[in-house]
């Protein structure tokens, strides 16, 4: 598994489940793949969905905003009652 920070990336062999448990007074789960550190978040952000040329929708999405990072991070559906909860306590 891959860590990112804003300065570099770890490696590790410790399974998401196994830091989230370790660490999750510091951490929100996002998605099945991702956790974010608490204090990392700027914000939420709303995607609406969209329709493809063929005529296929996709369904809007939430994603999370980082100080100090660009790149925004899906929410998965069933996460997003959790995180959002989360986050506004801490």
């Amino acid at each position: 598994m891959t860590i990112r920070t804003v300065a570099r990336e770890h490696l590790t062999e410790e399974s998401l489940t196994s830091l989230e448990s370790e660490f999750g007074e510091r951490f929100v789960r996002i998605h099945r793949n991702a956790l974010v550190a608490r204090r990392a978040i700027s914000g939420f952000q709303r995607v609406r969905g969209s329709i493809d040329e063929e005529g296929e929708s996709s369904e809007g999405h939430w994603e999370v905003l980082l100080k100090d990072v660009p790149e925004r991070l899906p929410i998965s559906r069933r996460q997003w009652p959790t995180v959002k909860g989360g986050v506004e306590k801490s």
